[in-house]
Order: C-alpha cells, then sequence, then structure tokens
C-alpha cells in the first residue's frame, strides 16, 4: 500500500486556534494538494473527531462529546471504520507526501492499548508520525475550560493537576513517533497568529499568507453574567420559555443575546481563584524538561499544592470563581426570554403558512 512521508496528529488543545487552523486548512485544499499535503474532508465537523474513534478503538467517557459523535457507540464506531477506508482509498489514490489530521477533542489520557492502536495503524498509512500540540497557561486555560463547560451541561469538569502531562506522556512512551508541544500566547505565536505558527512549526513549506482563510472563527467567549446564566439553565433552575424546545436551543439565544446586550466584559478570574488553579498544578518542570515549556504568567505558588487542591476542589458556581453583575444576569434573561418568545410565535407562522 502507498504511504505518506509524514502524518501530522494535531491534537490541539482546545481554545489554542484550533479551529482557525483547520478552517483554514479545509479551505485551501487545492494549495494544500500542490504541495503535497492532504487534510481529508472531516464531514459534518471542523475536525476529524468522527475518525479519530477507529484510529484509537477507545470512545471519550463524556457523554455530551459522545452524542455529537453519533447515534450510539456501534455506530459510531462502524462510522470511524468506514471513514478510514476513505482516507486508506483517498491516499493511494492521491499519493499525498504529509497527512494532516486534526482534533482538539483528542486532548485527553489515553490507555496504552489506545496508543499503541493509534501507532499500528499510522504505520500503515504513513513512514513517520508526529504530534503536535499547543498548551496555554492554567488560569486562561481553566477559565476557558469553564466556559465551554457551562454552555454544555451544568457543571464544569474538573481538570488534574497534571492534564498536560496525563495526555502527552503515553504519546512519549507508546507512540511511534517525535512529540512537539508548543506554548500558545499571542506574544509566542508566529504573527500573533494560530495558523501561522502551525504552518512554521509542522507544515513549513507553506506560506500561510497563501492559504485562504475559512469562515471567520465565531468569538464564542460570553459574559460572567452568560456563564452563570447558562449554568443556571443547564441545573434546571430557570424554566424554559415558551417556544423554545430544548435548553440547547435557549443557549444560543443567550449567547446571541449577552453579544448585544449593553455592559459585556470579558471574564476574570478572581485573583485568589487564579492562584489556586495555577498552585495546584505539579507538571511545571516536566514541561519545561520535555519541552522547554515555561508559562511566562505563572510566578511561584502563593499557597501548598494540598491546600490548592482543597480550594480547588470547593469551586462550584461561576460565581465561586468571577465577578458577575446580577442586574446585568437579570436583564440578560428577560432579553432571552422575550427573544425565545418572539422566535417562537414567528417559527409557528412559518409553519403554519407551510414554509418550512
Amino acid at each position: 500500500m502507498t504511504k505518506a512521508k509524514r502524518l501530522i496528529l494535531h491534537i490541539g488543545h482546545g481554545k489554542t486556534g484550533s479551529t482557525s487552523i483547520q478552517r483554514a486548512l479545509r479551505a485551501s485544499d487545492k494549495q494544500l494538494a500542490a504541495q503535497g499535503i492532504l487534510f481529508p474532508d472531516p464531514g459534518r465537523h471542523d475536525n476529524h473527531q468522527l475518525l479519530f474513534p477507529y484510529l484509537h478503538g477507545d470512545l471519550p467517557d463524556d457523554p455530551v462529546q459522545l452524542q455529537s459523535l453519533g447515534r450510539d457507540p456501534a455506530q459510531i464506531m462502524k462510522q470511524a471504520e468506514s471513514l478510514w477506508h476513505d482516507l486508506l482509498r483517498r491516499i493511494e489514490r492521491e499519493q499525498p507526501e504529509t497527512v494532516v489530521l486534526s482534533c482538539e477533542n483528542q486532548f485527553r489520557p489515553f490507555p496504552e492499548a489506545a496508543i499503541r492502536r493509534l501507532a499500528q495503524l499510522s504505520d500503515q498509512i504513513a513512514e513517520q508520525t508526529e504530534v503536535y500540540a499547543w498548551l496555554r497557561s492554567p488560569a486562561p486555560f481553566f477559565l476557558s475550560n469553564v466556559q465551554q463547560n457551562v454552555k454544555k451541561r451544568p457543571e464544569f469538569r474538573f481538570l488534574t493537576p497534571t492534564r498536560c502531562r496525563d495526555v502527552l506522556e503515553p504519546f512519549l512512551l507508546y507512540g511511534n513517533g517525535p512529540v512537539h508541544a508548543r506554548l500558545f500566547a499571542r506574544e509566542a505565536l508566529i504573527d500573533g497568529d494560530a495558523v501561522s505558527d502551525f504552518c512554521h512549526a509542522a507544515l513549513p513549506q507553506i506560506d500561510p499568507k497563501t492559504l485562504t482563510r475559512g469562515l471567520s472563527e465565531e468569538n464564542t467567549s460570553v459574559s460572567a453574567e452568560a456563564m452563570a446564566l447558562l449554568q443556571e439553565i443547564f441545573r434546571e433552575a430557570r424554566p424554559l420559555p415558551r417556544g423554545v424546545q430544548d435548553r440547547k436551543a435557549l443557549r444560543k439565544i443567550v449567547v446571541a443575546q449577552d453579544a448585544v446586550l449593553p455592559g459585556k466584559i470579558r471574564p476574570k478570574l478572581f485573583e485568589h481563584v487564579r492562584a489556586i488553579v495555577e498552585a495546584r498544578v505539579t507538571e511545571y518542570s516536566w514541561l519545561e524538561e520535555t519541552f522547554g515549556i515555561v508559562f511566562p504568567d505563572v510566578g511561584p505558588a502563593e499557597m501548598p499544592q494540598a491546600q490548592a487542591e482543597a480550594a480547588y476542589a470547593a469551586l462550584r458556581d461561576i460565581t465561586d470563581i468571577c465577578s458577575v453583575n446580577a442586574a446585568r444576569q437579570e436583564a440578560l434573561w428577560q432579553a432571552t426570554c422575550a427573544a425565545a418568545t418572539q422566535g417562537g410565535v414567528l417559527d409557528r407562522l412559518v409553519r403554519k403558512l407551510g414554509l418550512r
């Protein structure tokens, strides 16, 4: 079987410009093909999350993420296997020098068997496999992780004190090629741009200025008031307004109204929460020794690790981690209800007229 020279596995992590990278590569298939690079069509997602279950033989333990893959585990695996065979046929037909697979959802700890399976399958399609990851410092990543979580579930998922090592070390121990980790900070990126930095590191033959940038990545950052309101909605502490069928639909209305309601500011962790998040991390030395990564915004620990761990475990509500303007939160709820009701009336009228 025909093999590519390189297989690049870009695993994020989340909130490091992954979507911008994926959209640029997807929109630039002709430019990439001219350089012998294949970025397979991901299908209904920006990333290759539908393919990766076959490569690992492993499914996420997160019900929300699992739901995004398919209706049940058997169907998810069948779909992933079909995509794998599509990729084999495409490599045979096009004979690329480099294949790029990208999915930030793969930044999670995998068991040894899953990494060995990935290595075995990647050996079938490429002479060398390289793993690339971009890492944010603990406090900004914690806040972005909470933001993503409250858009999907009632409680935010906690991170381990060794979240990066948990993911990367298995690749070093059981993988079949080099692992590259780079610092994600605007001042550290080439031209302050995630796509440029990715090309510089992983695809040096590509001038990022020649790429067709995909649709702009939506600014999905929401205010602290929206975060608190979404948490209440998914905890079912707020009723569904008339015209809204489910909480996911209501989330979209909250995010849209938050963008236009006056007074929106970027959330900021309380200083004591930042200190807690940074002090509980135990992988700083490992990251520096293994990848040369030092987070420039992290100073000496302000409390013992055990104390930080206990304080971290007590964080539950959005109001525990950042300042929330209660008046704006209530105004956001009223605006959301008004928009939902108006949208529901319009939707019923459209259906009655047979236009949908």
